[in-house]
């Protein structure tokens, strides 16, 4: 039986969450990486030389689009290139993996998914929260029924980034990076969109608060509230350097059960709320639990590579895919024009 072809991967940014996706297409039965393409071509080489990799390097990306053999493309560029990048790839006919965030403005956000359904070509986003197996169980629950109609979800995103690190010139900057807001805390809404759909209104108080080598423009505090259009409540906080190590949070609250991180309470467990019966619950592993370092059973990063190269391969509809990707990117530009106006707003929804 003749071997299947490989979907042949090109890589923009060689940086350091580029240098992780690249390794994800690398490690795919399924994929070849055939081409990476940096404005530091030293370093892209450097890269594949350790990684035993055969690719082309470029430090143009219109010459690597132009590479027929190529069907998709990574994007892990600068924040503020991303529609720029994920636009002409998109035009140039290939699939398209964007690292987050979207863009770093609406109007990017809705070129980008133009672009994408003109030409009809696969997109994912790089928030790969959603294939968390705690995220996965949770979900499960909900299509059983077991936990019934859901009533609130709240999830936090608290980062101990030190203050005197360089990357504070460009992370946190309007211009180049865009809100930490969707940096962030775009995976947690992400996340809760995934279980209670679309969002209906958004408030937003955010903050500078941290003292840094460079100071950050836009926030590393902020509280988002959110009211779905089921009429769920939703809450996300946002802290970028607290004393604390990394913590990514989950609890889902419904009629019939509560999920809390790796806890699983149901109406169906005797006494659950009596004294002495707290710890009648379910345990799920703690390896389930957000760590931020890949590798782990908790942080799916390659498997949300892994699930692009199925959906090209396979014929199929990503599930995170542009319309989705928009959608999360104006619940972050609803709630920084809430905290900017102090007001709240309603998102727009594709």
């Amino acid at each position: 039986m003749a071997e299947k072809k490989k979907v042949r991967v090109g890589l923009l940014g060689a940086g350091w969450i580029g240098q992780h996706h690249g390794l994800n297409v690398i490690s795919n039965t399924y994929a070849e990486l055939a081409a990476v393409c940096d404005l530091d071509s030293k370093r892209a080489k450097a890269y594949l030389d350790q990684n035993n990799s055969n690719a082309i390097v470029f430090d143009n990306l219109e010459k690597m689009l132009e590479q027929r053999g190529i069907e998709a493309i990574v994007i892990a560029s600068p924040n503020a290139s991303h529609e720029e990048h994920a636009v002409a790839a998109a035009e140039a006919g290939k699939h398209v993996y964007l690292e987050k965030p979207m863009a770093i403005t609406l109007e990017g956000c809705r070129r980008i998914v133009k672009a994408v359904e003109k030409k009809k070509v696969k997109f994912a986003m790089g928030y790969h929260r959603r294939l968390n197996p705690l995220v996965q169980y949770a979900k499960s629950l909900i299509a059983e029924g077991k936990l019934g109609e859901l009533v609130f979800i709240e999830s936090d995103y608290f980062h101990h980034v030190p203050g005197d690190l360089d990357i504070w010139s460009w992370l946190g900057k309007n211009d180049i990076a865009g809100s930490i807001i969707h940096a962030g805390t775009g995976h947690n809404i992400d996340l809760i969109r995934f279980f209670c759909g679309e969002v209906a209104e958004v408030s937003c108080y955010k903050d500078v608060v941290m003292p840094r080598k460079i100071q950050m423009e836009t926030e590393d505090l902020a509280v988002i509230n959110l009211r779905f259009k089921s009429g769920a409540l939703g809450r996300v906080g946002l802290f970028l350097g607290p004393i604390l190590p990394f913590t990514f949070t989950l609890r889902v609250f419904g009629t019939k059960g509560t999920v809390d991180n790796n806890r699983v309470w149901l109406d169906t467990i005797p006494r659950f709320a009596d004294f002495g019966h707290e710890e009648d619950y379910i345990r799920l592993p703690q390896s389930w639990i957000a760590d931020n370092v890949q590798g782990g059973v908790s942080e799916t990063w390659k498997q949300n590579m892994d699930t692009f190269i199925d959906d090209i391969r396979l014929d199929r509809e990503p599930f995170n895919g542009a319309q989705s990707g928009f959608n999360t990117a104006a619940v972050c530009f609803a709630a920084l024009q809430s905290a900017a106006e102090k007001r709240s707003i309603k998102p727009e929804v594709l």
